[in-house]
């Protein structure tokens, strides 16, 4: 059979069960020597011996499996002679019945293993039911009558036992279990909290834009995250990025290579965009080591007339022109390829310049914005989040954030959020 450890609660069933196995049949052994039936006398020798035996390999087992078979092989070979020699009434075999539940408390879920020895042992109970043995010794109706009761009353004493004890184990590791959730909420609690310190946004005004933002994790930690270049007042430039993966891990990369960007970002800044993410990429790479994450996102740099970008695997921005009153997505005119941060991956990252005006606004988001999922196992989607933005297009850019927040939160309803979702309203506003 197939060698599994086995669990600290299935040898302490086991244990427990082999003790009561091996007292019934030192107390046995006595009443067969009363009762002068000696092959029996003889025989539960064999059986003291086996269960002491296993009593003392339980602690040291690397699988139950073989001692509960040599268990159960002895049992029901007992079982079948007490029968034969001691007659039917008995109820010997009653304990048959008892192996073949037993296997569900040891074996720790593994029905691969118990359905087999309950099938075996249970049309091996059903035979001797339907066998009457008259029993080669004659004892009297009384002792007939007391083994009887004995047998059955033990059997269901050590079903009942194994039972209440199995429950114990069940309840203190449901225990254990609501501890560690308990103590791995406030980790992520705190984690949520120092993340948060640490990407914070001023609500600094800028000269020259108006600028909203918003960022919700899925689960207290978050693997979206942006941030502002500038200096002093002036809007230099920004990023948004979205980190691979959930919770605390997603989380930890932010904080690593928020200050990777910021510190590439300034320190090239004579360099094109493009040249900037190449080096952000090298140094994600070396520092984060052999950490699977990943990031995706947008890189921006603003000037008097312009918005030079680099897209690295993230949604293309929404791109509202005053002069046009037209809204749509940014059409790609240049096109990079490969996210940041994935050693021995190719990428190739190029600028795209785009116009941008006094008036015109751009929506940067996350894929958790338009991923968003409602009751209906609908997705929030592009079209719906080109309308909000497009709705809103006259308000400010805290009021055009709040809108766009309020309309997503309608579409998902009660559904439980799927993703982190970030956007930033961006506004030339010309001052």
């Amino acid at each position: 059979m197939e060698s599994r450890q086995p669990s600290k609660m299935a040898k302490k069933i086991g244990f427990i069960t082999a003790i009561g196995s091996l007292i019934y049949h030192i107390f046995i052994f006595f009443v067969f020597m009363v009762l002068k039936v000696y092959p029996m006398f003889f025989y539960n020798i064999v059986s003291i011996t086996v269960f002491a035996v296993i009593l003392l390999l339980i602690p040291h087992s690397k699988s139950i499996v073989p001692l509960f078979v040599i268990a159960a092989a002895e049992i029901i070979l007992h079982q079948i002679l007490a029968d034969y020699f001691v007659g039917t009434e008995t109820n010997f075999h009653f304990f048959i019945f008892m192996v073949g539940i037993l296997p569900y408390l040891f074996f720790d879920y593994r029905i691969s293993v118990s359905i087999p020895v309950t099938t075996i042992t249970t049309i091996i109970f059903v035979l001797m039911e339907n066998i009457h043995f008259p029993g080669l010794y004659e004892i009297s109706p009384l002792s007939v009558k007391f083994l009887r009761y004995l047998n059955v009353t033990i059997s269901i004493i050590i079903i009942i036992l194994s039972i209440l004890l199995y429950t114990m184990q069940v309840a203190k590791s449901e225990n254990k279990l609501t501890g560690q959730n308990l103590m791995l909420e406030d980790e992520i609690r705190r984690a949520s909290v120092i993340q948060q310190a640490f990407l914070k946004q001023d609500e600094t005004e800028f000269e020259k834009w108006d600028v909203g933002f918003f960022n919700k994790p899925m689960a207290g930690v978050s693997g979206d995250f942006f941030d502002f270049y500038r200096t002093n007042k002036n809007l230099d430039g920004f990023g948004i990025f979205d980190v691979s993966g959930h919770g605390i891990s997603s989380g930890l990369i932010t904080m690593l290579v928020k200050n990777i960007i910021h510190q590439e970002f300034y320190n090239n800044s004579r360099l094109e965009l493009w040249e900037i993410l190449n080096k952000i990429n090298d140094r994600i790479i070396e520092e984060k080591g052999d950490v699977e994450n990943y990031l995706t996102g947008i890189l921006v740099r603003f000037n008097e007339t312009q918005a030079e970008m680099v897209i690295a695997g993230h949604p293309a921005p929404i791109i509202y022109k005053k002069n046009s009153d037209k809204c749509d997505f940014l059409s790609k005119t240049t096109e990079s390829s490969g996210a940041i941060g994935i050693a021995n991956f190719p990428t190739f990252y190029i600028s795209q310049y785009v116009d941008f005006e006094v008036g015109d606004r751009l929506l940067f988001f996350s894929d958790g914005a338009t991923d968003i999922i409602n009751e209906k196992k609908e997705s929030f989607g592009r079209e719906r989040l080109l309308e909000a933005f497009r709705e809103s297009v006259n308000m400010n850019a805290a009021s055009q954030t709040e809108y766009i927040k309020a309309k997503l939160s309608a579409f998902r309803g009660s559904a439980i959020q799927n993703d982190d979702v970030s956007f930033i309203c961006i506004n030339r506003c010309g001052k």
